[in-house]
Order: C-alpha cells, then sequence, then structure tokens
C-alpha cells in the first residue's frame, strides 16, 4: 500500500503478555502521532490497561487514545463492540486466530496483520513476519512491530526507548498507597545507585535461582548501591524464598502496576530476567541488565548499550521453552551474580548514566 491514507476510526489489537504490550506502545504511539485526529481503540488484556492507558495517553500527548479491555464486563457483547466501532483501520498485532477473526468481524475496509497460515485470510493488507524473500530474519520485536506501519506507508523512525517517559514521573503520587509513598520517600532519601530488582518468571525456565538475586542483593549493598527488590503477582514462591535470606527492608512494598512504574521510573538501573517489567523499564529509558536463558536477546533486548543481556554459552539456550527439560537447569543456574553485576558496573562505566 503506498502514501498514507486517511482513517477516521482505528482498532489497534495487542492482547496478551505484559512485555509483548509494553514493546508494541512504540508503534502504537507512531499510529496516534500519524493519524492524531482520528478516534482510536486499543485492545489490551484487562489487567495491564490502566497502565497502557497512562502511559499511552501521557507519552501520546493526546486523548485521541482509548484503551478497551478484554475481557469484556458481564452484559457487554463483544461482538458488538467490534461492529459498533465502525471502524475503518484494524491493525491485528497479536495475530492469532481469534484476533484474526475479531479483525474481520469488524468489517473494516483496511485490516493489517501477518501473513501467517490460518491468518492470513482475515486480511488485506498481509505484513511478513520476520521473512525476506525466502530468508529467516531475526531482531529486536519492537522493530518488527513497526513494520505493519511500513506497510500502511508510514515511515517511523526506528525503535527508541524512553518513549513513554514524557510526563509519566510527574504523575502525582496522591492517588497511590500511603504505604508506597512512606516507603518510597524513605526509599529515596538513602544513598547510592538506585537498582530496581525485579525477578519474575511467568515461565519456570526464566526463574534465575533466589540464592543468586540474595547474592547480587547483598554485594550491591557492599558497593554502595541502593538496590531493592519489587515482586509481583505469581512471584510469592520466589518472595518466600527470598525472605528467608534477606532482611525485610530489602522489599517494595506490594504496589499497583502504576506504581510499579512510578518505582521503575526512579530507578537507575533495572535488574531482572526477561520479564513484562524490565520492558517496562526500558519504555520509560531506564537501563536495564536482563538475564536470559530460554528466550533470545536477539528479539527481546533492545540494541542499545543501556540494555545488557547477561546469558551463558550453554549449547541448548536459546530454547524458547517455558518449562526446561534439562537437569540442573544450567543455562540460568550457571548465570552467576558476579556476571550479573560485572554488567551493571559496565553500564556504570560506560557513562551512559
Amino acid at each position: 500500500m503506498k502514501g498514507r491514507q486517511s482513517y477516521a476510526r482505528i482498532l489497534l489489537i495487542r492482547r496478551k503478555a505484559l512485555g509483548d504490550a509494553l514493546v508494541t506502545m512504540r508503534a502504537v504511539l507512531e499510529v496516534v502521532r500519524a493519524w492524531p485526529a482520528a478516534s482510536i481503540d486499543l485492545v489490551i488484556d484487562r489487567p495491564f490497561a490502566e497502565l497502557l492507558e497512562g502511559l499511552g495517553g501521557r507519552a501520546a500527548g493526546s486523548g485521541g487514545l482509548r484503551v478497551l479491555a478484554w475481557p469484556p464486563v458481564a452484559g457487554q457483547s463483544w461482538l458488538s463492540i467490534l461492529r459498533g466501532g465502525r471502524y475503518d483501520l484494524v491493525i491485528d498485532w497479536l495475530g492469532s486466530p481469534r484476533t484474526a477473526l475479531w479483525t474481520m468481524l469488524t468489517g473494516a475496509p483496511v485490516r493489517v496483520g501477518y501473513d501467517l497460515p490460518r491468518r492470513r485470510w482475515a486480511y488485506n493488507v498481509k505484513v511478513p513476519r520476520n521473512q525476506s524473500a525466502g530468508w529467516d530474519l531475526r531482531g529486536f520485536a519492537g522493530e518488527a512491530f513497526l513494520d505493519p506501519l511500513r506497510c500502511l506507508g508510514l515511515t517511523p523512525a526506528p525503535w527508541r526507548d524512553g518513549f513513554a517517559a514524557a510526563g509519566f514521573q510527574e504523575r502525582a503520587t496522591e492517588g497511590f498507597s500511603d504505604r508506597y509513598r512512606t516507603w518510597l520517600d524513605k526509599w529515596t532519601r538513602d544513598s547510592g545507585v538506585r537498582v530496581v530488582m525485579m525477578m519474575s518468571a511467568t515461565w519456570s525456565a526464566k526463574g534465575w535461582p533466589a540464592g543468586h538475586a540474595a547474592e547480587l542483593y547483598r554485594e550491591l549493598r557492599r558497593r554502595g548501591f541502593n538496590p531493592v527488590l519489587a515482586t509481583g503477582p505469581g512471584d510469592e514462591a520466589l518472595e518466600g524464598q527470598l525472605r528467608e535470606l534477606l532482611p525485610g527492608e530489602s522489599f517494595a512494598p506490594p504496589t499497583t502496576l502504576l506504581e510499579l512504574a512510578h518505582l521503575v521510573g526512579m530507578a537507575r538501573i533495572f535488574v531482572g530476567t526477561d520479564c513484562g517489567p524490565r520492558h517496562l523499564a526500558a519504555s520509560l529509558g531506564v537501563p536495564t541488565v536482563t538475564l536470559f536463558g530460554p528466550t533470545d536477546p536477539i528479539g527481546w533486548n533492545p540494541a542499545a548499550p543501556d540494555h545488557v543481556s547477561v546469558r551463558t554459552d550453554v549449547e541448548c539456550s536459546p530454547c524458547d521453552l517455558a518449562d526446561c527439560p534439562v537437569p540442573g537447569h544450567p543455562c540460568m543456574m550457571e548465570l552467576t551474580a558476579g556476571m550479573v553485576l560485572n554488567a551493571v558496573e559496565r553500564i556504570l562505566d560506560g557513562g551512559s548514566l
């Protein structure tokens, strides 16, 4: 499709994991900037809706972006929502059989999606998925998510970090819990480079041993850093293990996603597994050190000196498996606290902060 057409009502579909949604937000904001007068709806899984709406509105500087949370509340008809939107452009970044059906059901005259089996029938603008002239391509997912816009005639700049930082830290903390605000005041008064550590693992294969994480925390503290461990839903078992190894003041209090975004934005460095909050840090312009095991840093780590990947050289990594079949889980077990600490110091020594 050549040139840029005019669209009045746009639907953007980006369901599933928080990290995937955050990496796509740069492309979402390009749509907002390209069609500032359009009414734009973004489909996001309900637990992430408030955060993505906040990031999108502040970064875009526009009230034209509205979040549609999936699943709909009781009594709402999703089909009525899709049909009633009267969209003239739909972009489906997830590309599942279900979202392909949603795209077709909108009746939009322009439907953009990936050229994949069991999906391509729903789209009339088909986007190659990591392929060019029969060759498989690998690259950062955030950059690949800009490809549908290029197929629409846009020329977005390459993906960059920090795209959601503008104005977000100016958010008033009055809406935050008293517990979080009291704790934050104490933490920010402490000296030392602030480091937020988050070792969440929605896949068990991404998990880093609690003993390694505790060792890293103690070494950061010994060297004068001001680290804090943050946890989220699903981290209960890991948090229990860590609390047996570290004092209570090592941990941030429970947070909402908006409070977590605020906390991460206050850090000088984020250290964590390949998890959603790590992508949140990158979107806010916070340098990251990420522990990679089953997933590929080429696809999920921004190609920038402020975002360092740490991994072992075991032959089976990356495998893209949610559960490790190898005894001892070597890709994460052999990834030491010292390796991660060296990466943290590499960022500082590089003068990027």
